[in-house]
């Protein structure tokens, strides 16, 4: 089962906090073979099990890409995953993520994987290649603090999404290397760069990609699972984008920055300033000259695992 079937269930039940069920299979003890004695970064009972088995959700790992102009089953409102790399731009629709999570692909012969989490409306880029090797990542069918848990191939480490980091298995504590993505609508970005390549809807699986699968989710206030930590300040839904910067983090609102396109802010008597692009990528800059990128996401996902940020909306 998808996690879009555990939605109706979810949806169906007015007032209940989360609807969960069990499974004849324990993915995390039956498949993984991790318990108590495994190495782990986070308590096993904080994981959920989101579907019946491994890789319930498909990933996408011979990725199709047509050109921009013959798109036509893209509007111009529809919300794409994007990104530069070494001069080449790409553009994932949300509709078909939506139903594999995972993109494992190879842009200008970098082995990279776009991942998205449609319960965290969060985005995140991250390398294939870990200690000289190139792997492949696929759904756990896990998920900790209602994020999209992932896990490589090679070691059957278990990635948590939001903070790109070994949760469970042999490379915790381990970080990902990250690379830029954003999320913006497809007419913003084809606008910008026309040479865009687009993810095609012939990715080899049955699947009704004219629909947004996750849109009376996103549209309520409700959670799917479980987190450790939650606040009140924005409605849990609102998109933000969070920068980690090492000693701090910070937040700031997507409608802000539609609005504004430019803030600036002090935090820590550092001033930032965070800018918006025409083609949706938005970016950090500090008074000494570093440059950070963001993740996009809903504010309930980062201040779970940033529950000390500030925010600015």
């Amino acid at each position: 089962m998808k996690y879009i079937a555990l939605l109706l269930l979810l949806t169906a039940l007015p007032g209940a906090a989360f609807a969960q069920r069990s499974y004849d299979t324990d993915i995390l003890t039956e498949t993984f073979g991790y318990g108590n004695e495994t190495k782990k970064g986070v308590a096993l009972d904080d994981l959920h099990q989101g579907c019946s088995r491994r890789d319930c959700i498909p990933s996408i790992d011979n990725p199709k890409y047509v050109a921009a102009a013959t798109a036509e089953f893209l509007a111009d409102d529809d919300v794409v995953i994007a990104l530069s790399w070494e001069g080449e731009h790409r553009a994932y629709p949300a509709r078909i993520l939506d139903h594999h999570e995972i993109v494992n692909d190879t842009i200008a012969g970098t082995a990279l994987a776009i991942t998205w989490c449609p319960l965290c409306g969060s985005a995140v880029g991250v390398h294939r290649e870990i200690d000289g090797q190139v792997t492949e990542f696929g759904v756990s069918g896990l998920l900790y603090n209602s994020d999209l848990v992932f896990y490589d191939r090679a070691t059957n480490t278990l990635w948590d999404q939001v903070v790109a980091e070994g949760i469970v298995g042999p490379l915790t504590g381990r970080k990902l290397e990250l690379f830029p993505v954003t999320m913006t609508t497809w007419g913003r970005w084809r606008k910008e760069h026309p040479d865009t390549l687009v993810l095609s809807t012939d990715t080899g699986f049955n699947y009704d990609y004219s629909v947004v699968a996750y849109a009376r989710y996103r549209n309520s206030s409700s959670l799917m699972f479980p987190v450790l930590q939650t606040d009140d300040r924005v409605r849990p839904k609102t998109v933000i984008f969070g920068f980690d910067l090492g000693d701090a983090t910070v937040a700031f609102t997507e409608a802000l920055l539609l609005e504004q396109k430019s803030v600036s802010w002090e935090l820590d008597d550092n001033e930032l300033v965070v800018t918006m692009g025409d083609d949706g990528f938005v970016v950090l800059e500090t008074a000494d000259g570093e440059s950070h990128a963001p993740i996009r996401l809903f504010w309930f996902a980062w201040y779970t695992f940033h529950p000390q940020t500030e925010l600015v909306k």
